[in-house]
């Protein structure tokens, strides 16, 4: 049992289950209700990493299906830092996509703040 479902009252269920509630009601009301401080925090996260998508795989099959459908911000500061020697380019491309992942990683927790959820920090 993880931690989340852990720290959810068991007489909260009983309870529910006392009046009626069903199996998807709490689902819905007690155990998402429960998690949602966790459901929350593993959205900013994860938003804060969307860019990454596995640039190991998409090197390898650059040659296969050509750098046009392959080209992602990984391999294109990859190619055009290390691959044509112009460094200043490739880290350029590399900024570009932290502060676009820090725009994100801000902006899902700024509305988890607004829906009344910590976030990464309490306000």
């Amino acid at each position: 049992m993880s931690p989340a479902l852990a720290a959810i009252d068991q007489n909260l269920y009983e309870a529910a289950a006392a009046d009626g509630a069903g199996r998807w009601r709490r689902l819905w009301h007690i155990t998402l209700s429960g998690m949602r401080g966790i459901i929350v925090l593993m959205l900013v996260l994860r938003l804060g990493n969307a860019l990454t998508v596995g640039f190991e795989q998409l090197l390898i099959q650059r040659q296969a299906v050509g750098h046009d459908a392959a080209d992602v911000l990984d391999t294109f500061a990859f190619y055009y830092g290390i691959g044509t020697q112009d460094y200043g380019y490739g880290a350029a491309a590399g900024i570009f996509k932290s502060i676009i992942s820090l725009l994100l990683l801000w902006g899902a927790n700024t509305l988890a703040h607004r829906f009344g959820e910590d976030g990464l920090y309490r306000k």
